[in-house]
């Protein structure tokens, strides 16, 4: 960071010439507009994945609903074993992973945080003379660099959310699999409960026998 600069420095020949110079704030112009645009960029992605957290939640209560509904219509019939156990193990595995997500989410995603940005000390130092007198040049160059630490910190933030949600979609995909393999094996046995020799039993096809 530049050192402190004090009104006593006001003569423009004790200042380097370059700090002056017409290029020199437009390249500095140009760069802090680049960092408050990648900033723009950080917020807006993570608003994005705010609002992924949110529906992924959402839906997952939806399915634990859904979910709840079936195991409890499901287990309580009659099975031939080994297909007890096996359906009581998906439903358990389902259930585990479907809250396990939104666990994740509200973790990595949803769970309030700072906002990172400007040092408030440096803030606080506005008014002093060291910033109303110091060249333009030389308080965008602080105050890109509070900035770039603010960028930095927003882009770690938003890599530790995308690997949240991430995690969170394979564990949905872990549940809604054992869901559906549950909602299989009840409909075999829901099938043959309608009449005949092997009503209330799992037939040969799914490996029982009657």
């Amino acid at each position: 960071m530049p050192r402190d600069w004090s009104p006593d420095e006001a003569d423009g020949d004790s200042l380097p010439a370059k700090l002056l110079d017409s290029k020199t704030e437009a390249a500095v112009d140009a760069l802090l507009e680049t960092v408050r645009h990648l900033l723009d960029e950080e917020n807006a992605r993570d608003q994005s994945f705010i609002a992924r957290g949110v529906g992924l939640a959402g839906f997952v209560g939806i399915v634990v609903s859904l979910s709840t509904a079936l195991g409890h219509g499901g287990l309580t019939g009659e099975w031939s074993a080994p297909w007890k156990g096996i359906a009581l193990a998906l439903y358990v595995v389902a259930l585990t992973s479907l809250v396990g997500s939104v666990v994740v989410v509200i973790r990595t995603v949803l769970r309030p945080r700072e906002t990172a940005t400007l040092s408030l000390a440096e803030v606080e130092r506005y008014p002093l003379p060291e910033y109303i007198y110091a060249p333009k040049t030389l308080t965008q160059g602080r105050t890109m660099a509070g900035l770039i630490d603010a960028l930095a910190v927003e882009r770690s933030r938003a890599g530790s959310k995308a690997n949240g949600l991430q995690w969170s979609y394979r564990l949905l995909l872990a549940g809604l699999a054992c869901i559906s393999m549950l909602g299989a094996l009840i409909g075999v046995r829901d099938a043959n409960l309608t009449g005949g020799p092997n009503a209330g039993r799992i037939t040969p096809t799914i490996g029982s026998h009657a």
